[in-house]
């Protein structure tokens, strides 16, 4: 039971059995967190009984000071009330999608006599059209500039009142084709809103409905034998014809959708949308998300959906596709006019795998962005991702070798690299328990069982590198399976022709040798082998010291020690006079006798 004051006692007794929305604030009255609830009674009181199942809520309920509520008639107006002060407030604690002010929109002023067409991240009230937002102003920039020739719409900010010409000459864009200048009478106002209704149509994905009116223009100009104006429509079909031949088709009934896919990944999360607009997947809007430490994807994606469609319910697609569940799943589809759809199989989930696929790609190059910041070795990484097709960015390599001589003292080692820099903290070695004699496989085997048995969650690797072929890594591979740790990406290097063998390939991939991910391959395969003979010679050295000298009765580790350092060697010891042994402190001619005598 979280500690409470007795203001809050006070009002938790008094709360009502009703539908509504409950702002919780800090001891400086300021709003960290808003909820909707269909019992608020039930909902509040629900974070001040037993622990909390997460830090994030934990940490939370230690800062409630005070709380208000909002009672609503219904549930789908408290969604819709807690989604207007989540807006305005932007509470600490509620997951947030990034601001939308920092993605531009295209503007169409279809309030003006003769609209105009620009790029905009300000909305406003004003009977404008506003197409987006989109995630990449590089996009913006191409469709307006592909819009300039297949629609020309002015882009000045001219005005013409009542839509009366007032201008005695065009700008420079009329002179190159992007502007028919409505400003000095060169189009009617009529044959002007039909252009605009067409470059409409297309943002909205309708093409062969925009081809139909072109097709239907240029018919017309034939018949008056207005040929050079048919020949201008007959090229912007051919255009937008070609790019509808680019576009993939997903659904032949042309009706717009969207999909969404998720993917989460501790303190970063991102919601990935592909706009399929009249049966083609035109284009894609990535969205990071805030505070979202301690909450699942179920959570995220309810969040997400909210705040993304509270501005886009006069213009929802045909079918919302989404890769997980959200919570308050009939009370969202209510509010979304039943729209969600969560697929379990067949086309649509794999659209949704395509869209968590594109959410993950934003997380891994955010990763990226931030590594470059801090200058750290990236791009043999990226590179290596790239070429050997990886699920994830190996940010955390590991790679195992096997040092044995003749099959005594078998050893291995563990080197750790981390963002392509070695770790040399995280290395380790280990002595063979269950291994008897020469046997690699086994050694590796035993290796990487016993280093995942320790690893912490913070330093599981990304990726484990073997050195060797393929009996080494479908040796390592089948640990990783008995110990359900299939995520952990796994591959091998082999030195003869340094090919590179992954688990279910049949045959190796040959990475150029001038290749920045080979080179990272190899550093780390040396590192390792130079860490495992290094432990391995210090092991040989120490069995052959001990077996030599420890045996001799009376020689403890001081007059060891003041030997090796005089001779050497034990070899050396062996070949020297009694009165060089004896001039050592510590001993003397009878001792010196003793010890030529146990090493002879």
């Amino acid at each position: 039971m979280a500690k409470i004051s007795q203001k809050l006692k006070e009002k938790l007794i008094l709360l009502p059995d009703k539908p509504g929305v409950y702002l919780m604030r800090n001891s400086s009255g300021k709003i960290i967190y808003i909820g909707k609830a269909k019992i608020l009674k039930n909902r509040i009181r629900s974070y001040f009984s037993g622990t909390p199942t997460d830090n994030k809520t934990q940490q939370l309920v230690s800062f409630i000071h005070d709380l208000d509520y909002i009672i609503t008639r219904t549930e789908q107006e408290a969604l819709v009330l807690e989604n207007n002060l989540i807006k305005k407030h932007k509470p600490k604690y509620n997951i947030l999608l990034r601001d939308d002010k920092q993605y531009p929109f295209i503007k169409v002023t279809l309030h003006e006599p003769f609209p105009r067409i620009f790029v905009t991240r300000l909305i406003k009230k004003d009977k404008a059209r506003y197409f987006g937002p989109y995630t990449k102003v590089k996009s913006v920039r191409k469709t307006l500039r592909m819009l300039e020739w297949l629609f020309p719409v002015r882009t000045c900010t001219r005005n013409i009142p009542n839509g009366k010409p007032n201008f005695e000459r065009a700008c420079i864009n009329y002179q190159l084709g992007k502007c028919p200048a409505p400003c000095i009478g060169k189009i009617s106002q009529k044959e002007y809103l039909k252009l605009v209704r067409n470059m409409i149509d297309f943002l909205k994905g309708r093409n062969e409905s925009v081809i139909d009116d072109l097709k239907q223009e240029m018919e017309t100009a034939s018949a008056k034998l207005e040929f050079e104006k048919a020949a201008r429509f007959r090229d912007k079909i051919f255009n937008i014809q070609k790019l509808s031949r680019t576009q993939n088709m997903f659904f032949s009934d042309q009706k717009n959708r969207d999909v969404i896919g998720i993917y989460k990944e501790e303190n970063k999360a991102a919601i990935a949308i592909l706009k399929i607009l009249s049966g083609k997947l035109l284009h894609k809007e990535i969205y990071a998300m805030e505070n979202v430490q301690g909450k699942n994807k179920n959570q995220v994606m309810e969040a997400f959906l909210k705040q993304y469609y509270f501005h886009k319910l006069e213009e929802l697609p045909f079918r919302i596709i989404i890769q997980v569940k959200p919570d308050d799943f009939n009370i969202l589809n209510s509010w979304l006019k039943k729209k969600l759809h969560v697929p379990a199989r067949g086309e649509l989930k794999q659209l949704t795998v395509m869209a968590k696929e594109n959410a993950f790609n934003y997380i891994e190059e955010q990763k990226l962005k931030y590594l470059r910041k801090s200058n750290r070795t990236v791009f043999p990484i990226k590179e290596l991702k790239d070429k050997l097709n990886l699920k994830k960015l190996p940010r955390k390599m590991v790679c195992l070798d096997i040092s044995t001589i003749q099959g005594s003292d078998t050893v291995s080692s563990v080197v750790y690299f981390e963002n392509g820099k070695p770790k040399k903290k995280k290395y380790r070695h280990f002595i063979m328990k269950t291994v008897n004699g020469q046997d690699d496989f086994a050694s590796m085997a035993e290796t990487l069982q016993r280093y995942l048995e320790k690893v912490t969650k913070e330093d599981k690797p990304d990726l484990i590198v073997i050195d060797g072929g393929k009996g080494q890594l479908n040796a390592a591979n089948s640990i990783l399976i008995k110990m359900k740790q299939e995520n952990i990406e796994i591959i091998s290097l082999a030195k003869k022709f340094e090919e590179v063998f992954l688990p279910g390939l049949k045959n190796s991939i040959i990475l150029p040798r001038s290749s920045a991910a080979l080179r990272l391959l190899i550093n780390i395969r040396d590192e390792a082998h130079r860490f495992a003979v290094t432990f391995h010679r210090k092991r040989r050295s120490s069995r052959l010291f001990s077996s030599e000298l420890d045996k001799i009765k009376g020689i403890g580790d001081e007059i060891k020690f003041l030997l090796l350092k005089e001779f050497g060697s034990v070899e050396n010891i062996k070949h020297a006079s009694i009165n060089e042994i004896s001039e050592i402190k510590g001993l003397g001619i009878k001792r010196a006798k003793k010890i030529l005598r146990e090493l002879s």
